[in-house]
């Protein structure tokens, strides 16, 4: 990766003979950015700490559960059930925690394939009114106020699952944001932006295009663990992870013109930033970074299934949740299509907040800067499957985790109870 001096606009480097030529030729200008930070946009109301109470969760985050209890109220005895969640049980792992808490619905099945076959032990909402992200649908009578007074918010992503203490905090600092863009940062995976216009002042320009592309190169870090501007990077055509927005400038802040279907990296389990009707809002600041939303329709079940996939038992031991009252949720306020019965609704509102800084980013042969947002698709390799990352010793199936090194008990008909017991 290169270190480089970035330019501000490109009329500013072409040759003094072009002076003479139509204004058309010189208004165009690019900028371009390096995303080192982005989370869900999700407003954090309490004064201090993850679970106390603030304007956003009035009664805190969603308690931690006792699983005992949880397992009793499914079916289990209360020996099988202190056992289940007892340490010394070999068929629980301190890591993947109790394959058999899965077994909990009607019948021992799986709650986690099978959400519908346990009761909705219900999930607490955001009840406050203010909320970040986009107006995606145009109407200032519904949604949230933004923190600075705009009106019709739409984010019922955050309504639904705002006050889950996983995904709540102060900005930068709640567990999930940590969690995975400590990892982009750390090399996993790198997002770019490029914007192009074609007026004479980037700040107030009435045609501007906006991608979003991915790049081989990882971001590079100071001494003091931040990531550093001005370095550059190539655009790494992808067939799937790529976002094109029709724009406008106003004051340095760029709004999209019309919404789009825009497939971006999540920084979440599920890795697919999926988004109907998207739309844009970011900020060009005055010391070159980029600030934002990117918002629009997000397709839920997918994102249920990320959770799930990421281990289930784990995910509901350590972010005190019951998987399925998340479904729940979800699926209870789904907004899209707005048409369709609310069974039929299959996205959710949604908005990332995103942060990038300037950087240089050229062309996938590196042979020169790009200037001009254009699609790179059909430059892309065929998709391969990914590879399972962190959980790659294991393998995760139905949200379990079979583990060759430990022996499997977990099932509809597992004997829970040691034969030594009565």
């Amino acid at each position: 990766m290169i270190k480089s001096i970035r330019p501000i606009t490109n009329f500013v480097l072409l040759p003094a003979i072009l002076l003479l030529t139509p204004v058309s030729v010189l208004a165009s200008w690019t900028r371009s950015y390096v995303i080192e930070w982005n989370e869900l946009a999700h407003y954090y109301g309490a004064d201090t700490g993850v679970v106390e109470p603030g304007t956003d969760c009035p009664q805190g985050t969603n308690p931690e559960f006792n699983w005992v209890e949880v397992l009793i109220n499914a079916g289990y005895t209360r020996e099988e059930a202190q056992w289940l969640r007892n340490p010394a049980n070999p068929t629980r792992s301190p890591v993947h925690g109790q394959n058999q808490m899965a077994f909990r619905g009607k019948d021992r099945a799986n709650v986690y394939i099978n959400p519908e076959s346990y009761p909705d032990t219900g999930l607490i909402g955001v009840s406050g009114n203010i909320g970040e992200g986009i107006n995606l649908d145009g109407n200032e009578d519904t949604g949230f106020v933004s923190p600075t007074g705009e009106a019709g918010i739409d984010n019922t992503f955050y309504k639904t699952l705002g006050c889950w203490k996983t995904y709540r905090g102060p900005e930068r600092l709640s567990s999930g944001a940590l969690q995975f863009n400590d990892g982009m940062r750390n090399g996993s995976w790198t997002m770019v932006i490029v914007v192009s216009g074609e007026g004479v002042d980037p700040m107030n320009d009435d045609n501007v295009m906006v991608g979003f592309y991915m790049s081989p190169d990882d971001m590079v870090k100071g001494g003091d663990g931040n990531v550093v501007e001005d370095y550059t990077f190539r655009i790494e055509p992808h067939k799937k992870y790529e976002g094109l927005f029709p724009a406008r400038t106003e004051n340095g802040i760029i709004v999209s013109t019309e919404p789009v279907t825009a497939m971006l990296r999540d920084p979440g389990y599920t890795r697919d930033l999926e988004l109907q009707e998207a739309q844009i809002k970011l900020e060009m600041k005055p010391d070159g970074s980029l600030r934002g939303y990117v918002g629009g329709y997000r397709p839920w079940r997918p994102v249920y299934d990320g959770w799930v996939n990421a281990r289930g038992p784990v995910i509901e031991a350590l972010t005190w949740v019951e998987l399925p009252s998340v479904y729940y949720a979800l699926k209870k306020t789904a907004d899209y299509p707005a048409a369709a019965a609310q069974s039929d609704r299959t996205h959710i509102s949604y908005a990332l907040r995103v942060e990038a800084l300037p950087a240089f980013v050229v062309s996938p042969d590196a042979s020169e800067v790009v200037k001009k947002v254009v699609s790179y698709k059909d430059q892309a390799p065929q998709l391969t499957e990914p590879s399972r990352g962190l959980f790659s010793r294991i393998q995760i199936v139905d949200g379990i985790v079979i583990d060759s090194r430990l022996e499997h008990r977990a099932g509809p008909d597992a004997i829970i109870l040691p034969s030594s017991n009565p």
